[in-house]
């Protein structure tokens, strides 16, 4: 009777893991990574969802897909489609935010600048590298013209920007501003 009470509690438990893992109530495991260096900290927070951490919009700021207003936010899963319920079992390890210059710079903003008007002046530009508790790296770039930005996608890995995944980082009105 007894091993029966703990087989059918042991069920019960394992029945109940999925929704505790998709759980964010609780603090950030201690090698998460719940803050972004500047001046990703002036576009974007972390959060966290029922499908683990996200590097997303700050509040006042609008991350979107140019033509489609889609959100953009990067999640620490890292994954293309079909994400699982993690909550705080999928989170950030690492976020390094440098900036960039050079071959690297130059590599990514001909893929983010390909097909648009040219700048007068380039902006400043920031790598973005960040790890996954999954063991998943990934690399984005921002340009920051002020008032707004744009990011690329640029690589899990292997080293390649697609102009298919710019994004608009787009800033708070100022007051008195027309923008």
């Amino acid at each position: 009777m007894r091993i029966a009470f703990v087989a059918i509690l042991i069920s019960l438990l394992d029945l109940a893991a999925p929704a505790r893992a998709a759980d964010c109530s609780g603090p950030a495991p201690v090698a998460a990574v719940t803050t972004l260096p500047a001046p990703l900290d002036t576009w974007g927070t972390v959060g966290c969802t029922p499908y683990g951490y996200v590097i997303a919009n700050h509040p006042g700021w609008i991350w979107s897909e140019p033509g489609g207003y889609l959100p953009v936010y990067i999640p620490a899963q890292m994954v293309a489609k079909d994400p699982r319920p993690l909550g705080n079992t999928a989170y950030f390890t690492a976020i390094i935010v440098t900036k960039s210059a050079g071959a690297d710079y130059a590599a990514a903003y001909a893929a983010y600048a390909k097909g648009f008007a040219p700048d007068a002046k380039k902006p400043d530009g920031y790598r973005l590298e960040a790890t996954s508790v999954l063991g998943t790296k990934l690399t984005l770039f921002f340009f920051d013209y002020g008032d707004h930005a744009w990011g690329i996608w640029c690589g899990m890995g292997k080293f390649a920007c697609n102009p298919d995944t710019r994004f608009m980082l787009l800033g708070p009105r100022k007051a008195g501003g027309g923008g």
